[in-house]
């Protein structure tokens, strides 16, 4: 009789990942793995949790180099591969059986492919670059001379020995700068104005970018000038005899300035006159005019004459432009480089990876077809490199015919969300054949780089972000035959300027999008509505272009009475949003290679009949995966919305803080939007790679001394060390929702010495005695508005917070939360005297907030510095307390009841603190107030207002520059998922949830929340006192279902279907539930 085949388990593994990755070309040499579990239909559902699990890796011919044997354990994630290194840039599969519930193993998964990428050593290549310089920062824009970040740009006239000049400009960002008595950059005197009316002749600075800032150097005299309206011109006059500079501004002389002239025999003349841009400065200049004798007549009376005007018609400005160097040897703000090589094939290949790492963006081409895009913001050391599968593309490439390989290279300079560094890209290809050779091609002295076709337009902001101006007649000559220089390699991988990369595990996604619907303006110009602000790159395809002809698109969040993109301040957030286009002849492909946040894009100047296409392909995160909800009020699904899309587009190649003015990660707006998509989209890679960049700047910059603990404000970014105290407050609380979400605990022990670092913090700053003992007093770190603690931002947003308190509420409560949030992970990575020390001064400074903090009854915003409590009762300072759970509990109800009275008191910022604070005491209804009332500040207020993405303020105040896209607020979308559908995670990962629909003025929700294994999904209907309720619960998830208390008839996936219940008894309490537990499947709860 034939042996009977083992019973088979209920579970098999789904979804593998490779170091988080589906598709995992960048492994590590000991890479790790997860899965999700699946169950066949015919499974038993109550079966369906593991109980342990046997991992297989194989190389590329079959050969098994690991078996982990059979593990004892539920853990699906993050599982350490346990045999000797892999080999660099090699190909490896996996799989993994399940053993379920009654211990039976179920069958193998498929093999799951992966391959290594490269260590720092494994490159073998070399960094390479251009020399500095190319198209000068000098164009004309908008009936002016856009003069931008340069050191040195000679205006063309000879050296004077004296002379006189005037000038209609205004400084843009920064100050206006001129050049005196100079012989090159950094030598001679510097007159600058700002937009201020300050006027200073100083010594010339000596600098070059990337240097954040033109240094200080001694001033000879300063004035002030009148005051003038923003943006005004002014008129500059600047006589020199040689002897005495006079400076006057609007007809008013302000300098007189005795400095003569030294002389000496062999002397190089010291006349020539240049104009002069710090870092992230600009100015326009409407006209220009010089008179003077020339240098190299002396005692000769010839007048010389220097007349332009660029504000006078685009034919005399180009033609006064064709008299000035178009050329600079300095650095540009925005550095474009275009590199070339090729490639010889030479057999049948078999398979091609190519890898890539660049400083700051890089997009490469090989065969004419684009293949990778990769992209580093970071400092030395903290960079990343991405890799492309090139196998079928080589693969279909003729044998013996060379193949095109092509990069172009940008570099933004130092700004927001940007280090400086210095430009680089560093590539590997690897070709294997199938006689078993391999080729490799690197970076290295064979490729030739030269200057890609973008002029140098300025700066969109003060921020450093410059304006991408594309030159389609520079691309169309720009062929693949023309001869550019040979790269320059500063040095091989690794090296001082580029000592590590990371691979990425973080990617972005997009697509096209159609403009909703085209307006006219006013005047003609063709306005695109795309509907909602998104980030996005346009995109337009030009029938027949205008050779030369700069088309100025412009993109914007708002329209003008006159129907035109309204460009000023607020409207803009005070950046520049055009995108010149200098057209070539002929078809032609705009494609923006840098994004904007924007609902609006005009095409003026261009009729509806030469265009056959515009749109724009948007920008953001790619996410794992996304959750839902809706419910019986249409307001507030419609805030659902405007937070969904927020929180999607929040995020580019880093939590961002608009993906507009300011790209950088601020720590506070970081956390927030985390929270948002982490709950929403199961994301967990972007707020990984966030932890450990703020753990980073931590160790690049608050390592010593009072410092040690905090964490940079924004990071990366060009502006080096600066911190907010209460966004480092901010960051534990951040890593603990982390390792909820994800049960990963690898990452926790690695932040947890920062964790320890930022309790250890806070505790420095509780004074054992005085007026203050007991709390946190002047928290170290901040500077003006932020000094000891910023509280909330914008200032509207604080709603009279009583800011000289030494001791501020706000601050103590987040310090509490650093203090647990770190306890607790301590405990958990299982260090238990590090986790009982943590807990017992969180239970310390609770004691002190509750005893010292409430006056009267009500918590007030702090103590001042003699100990006397602020007269000011916050909304901030008493939600903060309560939604941390410091509060008292006798004092919770009242303190709730007093918040909702309140209505909205609190900014964007932290408005979720609110939110989390009236849940926890059960008002519902109050925050569905604040959630669709249009009548106070809020969402619904905003969707009044016309927004689709949020802001970052609740009102746009005149002359502001807040944001129109700031995703902070979006943090609720995680209480909406807990609290108004009711799914919440009960253990680290997400295996054990509970599901508590709210008994509010809803009459139903329904929705879904991702998890570790797929999705929760509840949907629920109020029955006056009791709640209907189907859910359905993914394979290796458990969950509690709390109802309020009575009786239900349960329906399970099956007739046996089992349910653990509560005890049933009399609930006459108010606020009484019921419990059941459940496991996989779909359930129906039915009130009796």
């Amino acid at each position: 009789m034939a042996a009977q085949e083992p019973e088979a388990g209920q579970l098999h593994a789904a979804n593998l990942l490779t170091d988080g990755l589906a598709s995992c070309l960048t492994a590590a040499p000991s890479p790790a793995f997860s899965w999700q579990l699946g169950m066949d239909d015919d499974g038993d559902p109550a079966l369906a949790r593991q109980t342990g699990y046997e991992l297989e890796v194989q190389d590329a011919q079959g050969t098994v180099l690991w078996m982990s044997g059979p593990v004892a354990s539920s853990c699906q994630r993050g599982i350490p591969f346990g045999g000797s290194r892999l080999d660099d840039d090699a190909d490896y599969a996996w799989r993994v059986r399940i053993r379920d519930g009654a211990g039976v193993t179920g069958s193998w998964s498929a093999l799951q492919p992966f391959s290594t990428g490269l260590t720092d050593s494994s490159w073998q290549a070399g960094w390479m670059g251009r020399a500095p310089g190319g198209r000068a920062p000098l164009e004309i824009l908008n009936g002016a001379l856009r003069v931008a970040g340069s050191p040195f740009l000679p205006v063309p006239c000879p050296g004077l020995r004296s002379f006189q000049l005037e000038a209609r400009l205004r400084p843009v960002m920064g100050r206006a700068g001129v050049l005196l008595r100079s012989s090159g950059p950094g030598t001679g005197l510097l007159l600058e104005l700002g937009a201020d009316g300050q006027v200073s002749l100083r010594h010339a600075p000596a600098w070059e970018i990337p240097g954040p800032a033109a240094p200080e150097t001694p001033v000879l005299a300063s004035a002030q000038a009148t005051c003038a309206a923003s943006g005004a011109w002014r008129h500059l006059a600047v006589s020199d005899d040689g002897r005495t500079i006079r400076v006057s501004v609007d007809g008013m002389e302000l300098l007189a300035v005795d400095e003569p002239l030294e002389q000496s025999a062999d002397q190089v003349p010291a006349g020539t006159i240049a104009l002069h841009q710090g870092p992230r400065s600009q100015a326009e200049y409407a006209s220009l005019r010089i008179t003077g004798i020339k240098q190299e007549t002396p005692g000769e009376r010839e007048e010389f004459l220097l007349d332009h005007r660029f504000d006078a018609g685009s034919e005399l400005a180009l033609a006064s432009l064709s008299h000035w160097s178009r050329t600079t040897a300095h650095r540009q703000p925005d550095e474009w480089t275009l590199f070339r090589s090729t490639l010889k094939l030479t057999g049948t290949v078999r398979r091609a990876r190519l890898y890539a790492a660049a400083h700051h963006h890089a997009q490469l081409s090989v065969a004419g077809t684009p293949c990778l895009s990769t992209t580093s913001f970071g400092y030395p050391g903290e960079g990343y490199y991405d890799a492309a599968d090139l196998t079928e593309v080589l693969a279909q490439h003729p044998a013996d015919t060379p193949v095109p390989v092509t990069a172009l290279l940008h570099w933004y300079g130092p700004g927001q969300g940007r280090a400086a560094g210095i430009p680089g890209l560093l590539v590997r290809l690897t070709v294997d054949y199938d006689d078993g050779r391999r080729e490799v091609l690197t970076s290295g002295p064979d490729w030739t780089a030269g200057e890609a076709p973008y002029r140098q337009s300025g700066y969109r902001n003060d921020e450093g972000d410059p304006v991408e101006h594309l030159d389609g007649e520079a691309a169309a000559s720009l062929n693949a035959a023309a001869d550019l220089p040979a790269a320059i390699i500063p040095g091989r991988h690794p090296s001082s300027d580029f000592p590590r990369l990371h691979p990425r595990r973080t990617f972005l996604s997009g697509r096209f999008v159609a403009p909703q619907q085209f307006l006219t303006a006013g005047d003609g110009t063709m306005v695109a509505d795309f509907g909602q602000v998104i980030p996005a790159r346009p995109e337009i395809d030009f029938l027949d272009g205008v050779p030369g002809r700069t088309v100025m698109l412009r993109a914007g969040y708002a329209l003008g009475s006159d129907g035109r993109v309204d460009a000023g301040k607020t409207a803009s957030q005070n950046t520049d949003m055009s995108f010149p286009y200098t057209q070539a002849s002929g078809l032609q492909h705009y494609r923006a290679s840098v994004h904007l946040g924007f609902r609006y894009l005009e095409l003026p100047g261009v009729d509806a009949a030469e265009v056959s296409r515009v749109g724009a392909s948007t920008v953001h995160a790619g996410h794992p995966g996304e959750g839902s909800f809706s419910s019986s009020d249409p307001v507030l699904d419609s805030v659902f919305g405007l937070l969904r899309d927020s929180a999607l587009y929040g995020v580019q190649e880093q939590f961002v803080d608009t993906p507009t003015r300011e790209k950088g990660q601020f720590l506070a707006d970081a956390a927030n939007i985390s929270y948002a998509t982490m709950a929403l989209f199961g994301e967990h890679a972007f707020t990984a790679q966030a932890l450990r960049e703020f753990a980073w700047s931590a160790r690049r910059y608050w390592s010593a001394g009072e410092e040690k603990g905090r964490y940079n404000a924004v990071y990366p970014n060009g502006d080096g060390k600066r911190d907010i105290p209460d966004f480092s407050l901010m960051l534990p609380e951040w890593a603990e929702e982390y390792h909820l979400r994800t049960g990963d605990l690898a990452l926790a022990r690695e932040l947890l010495p920062h964790l320890r670092d930022t309790a250890d913090y806070a505790l420095r700053y509780i004074p054992a005695e005085g007026p203050t003992a007991g709390l946190v007093t002047n928290l170290g770190g901040g500077s003006g508005p932020y000094l000891h603690g910023i509280v909330d931002w914008p200032t509207p947003g604080r709603f009279g917070y009583d800011m000289e308190c030494a001791a501020k509420t706000t601050v103590n409560a987040q310090a509490y939360s650093a203090l647990v949030s770190t306890a607790r992970l301590c405990g958990a990575a299982g260090d238990e005297e590090a986790a009982s020390r943590y807990a017992a001064a969180a239970r310390a400074l609770a004691a002190g907030v509750r005893t010292r903090l409430r006056v009267n009854g009500v918590m007030v915003d702090g103590l001042h510095a003699d100990g006397t409590p602020s007269s000011h009762a916050s909304q901030h300072a008493t939600s903060f307390p309560l939604s941390l759970g410091i509060t008292e509990p006798a004092c919770a109800a009242a303190d709730a009841a007093r918040l909702a009275g309140m209505g909205m008191r609190q900014g964007p910022m932290t408005v979720h603190r609110l939110v989390r604070a009236l849940l926890g005491q059960g008002m519902t209804d109050a925050v569905l107030d604040l959630l669709t009332s249009k009548d106070q500040p809020g969402w619904a207020q905003l969707l009044g207002r016309g927004a689709t993405f949020t802001w970052e303020a609740w009102d746009l105040a005149d002359g502001s520059d807040y944001s129109q896209s700031h995703a902070w607020s979006a943090a609720v979308l995680k209480e909406i998922l807990e609290h108004l559908l009711g799914v919440r995670f009960s253990v680290p990962g997400g295996n054990e949830v509970l599901i508590e629909p709210p008994l509010c003025r809803l009459e139903h929700a329904c929705g879904s929340v991702p998890v570790g294994n797929g999705y929760v999904h509840a949907g629920w209907q109020r029955r006056g006192g009791q709640v209907e309720l189907e859910c359905t619960i993914p394979p290796g998830v458990t969950a509690t279902v709390r109802l309020p208390a009575g009786t239900y008839g349960v329906k399970g996936p099956g007739a046996d279907a089992a349910v653990v219940r509560s005890a049933s008894g009399d609930h006459q309490g108010a606020g009484a539930t019921r419990d059941f537990r459940v496991h996989t499947g779909t359930w129906t709860f039915t009130p009796a």
